[in-house]
């Protein structure tokens, strides 16, 4: 059995000229023995204003543009919001 301890990523670019638009599809997999790793969490689809899975969740498609052209989380984006965590000494 695989322990899968070596990986190889792939990431294609689609420019969607038509409207504009960027796409990421980012695909993963095991060097060892080829077996395409699933991405969890995303929903089906495809998304133009955020990430996506594709049916079989071995492909994540993003939403891409470039720097400067959305905005960041220093931007002050409504409805998100990170916590800090203090470590403590025992």
């Amino acid at each position: 059995m695989c322990e899968h301890k070596d990986f190889e990523a792939k990431v294609e670019i689609s420019r969607l000229e038509d409207i504009g638009r960027f796409a990421a599809d980012v695909t993963i997999h095991c060097k060892d023995c080829n077996l395409p790793f699933q991405f969890l969490g995303l929903p089906g689809g495809l998304n133009l204003e955020g990430p996506a899975v594709s049916v079989d969740a071995t492909e994540a498609r993003l939403a891409i543009v470039p720097y400067g052209e959305a905005p960041t989380i220093l931007d002050g984006i409504k409805g998100f919001s990170l916590s800090s965590f203090s470590k403590t000494n025992s």
